[in-house]
């Protein structure tokens, strides 16, 4: 299989696209991010000079693989709990749309609200249950500040922090990572998938192509003399 389609929840109404295509990632560093693969061969993967950025980001994840929202909402450095937008829990797919999410953020989420907003992640693409690939994007900090010269620098960013705003100092921004949050459809999601398959659900699940999932991308900053998360964007799988 490649490229395909598996259903959003119903109470959102549409099909969310999450392609199962596995793509390399651009610039800045970036890794083929493909299935989860095993810890021994994650860990093979990172750098010495990486595993401090692998290790403070770790949690984030887990707590968010494991819907731990209130431990993931204690991992925000200050900034990225200062202003918010929704579209960091599911990018909105129409442009004035997006542009009014940025321009109207929310500010000073608290723990509570971080949970109901996280709730996001689950009817977008299915409950979370495990971490996938998990690796750092970029450390350059230039490319963390949006002020490469190089001839694709603008594009590095855009890979690297996303939509992440100006309000989080550039000074700070320490690493880049992207990492898989593996989930599990609904039964009615799985047989929307498979009826657009033209599978049963058993054959689907035993599809090893198979794999629901969204891609979180982080942004590390060093804060209090630590390394927080300063800002954070969820994006469909097709772009890990």
């Amino acid at each position: 299989m490649s490229n395909r389609i598996w259903p959003k929840p119903a109470a959102c109404g549409i099909l969310a696209v999450l392609s199962l295509l596995l793509a390399s990632g651009c610039g800045g560093g970036g890794k083929k991010s493909g299935a989860a693969g095993t810890a021994a061969e994650q860990e093979d993967e990172v750098k010495p000079e990486e595993k401090p950025f692998i290790e403070a980001a770790k949690p984030f994840y887990t707590a968010i693989a494991a819907r731990e929202y209130a431990k993931a909402y204690d991992l925000l450095s200050s900034h990225a709990r200062a202003r918010m937008s929704v579209n960091q829990f599911e990018p909105n797919p129409n442009d004035a749309a997006f542009k009014k999410n940025e321009d109207n953020p929310l500010k000073n989420v608290t723990a509570d609200k971080f949970a109901e907003l996280a709730g996001m992640f689950e009817k977008a693409y299915g409950k979370p249950r495990a971490v996938g690939h998990l690796s750092v994007f970029s450390t350059d900090a230039a490319v963390l500040a949006r002020k490469s010269k190089e001839t694709m620098g603008a594009m590095d960013s855009m890979f690297a922090i996303g939509n992440m705003p100006e309000s989080v100092p550039a000074n700070i921004r320490k690493a880049s990572l992207r990492g898989q949050i593996l989930t599990n459809l609904s039964q009615e999601d799985l047989d929307k998938a498979a009826k657009a398959e033209g599978l049963s659900v058993e054959e689907l699940k035993k599809n090893p192509d198979f794999n629901p999932r969204f891609m979180l991308k982080v942004v590390l900053v060093e804060e209090g003399g630590d390394l927080k998360v300063g800002y954070f964007e969820c994006l469909p799988a097709m772009f890990d």
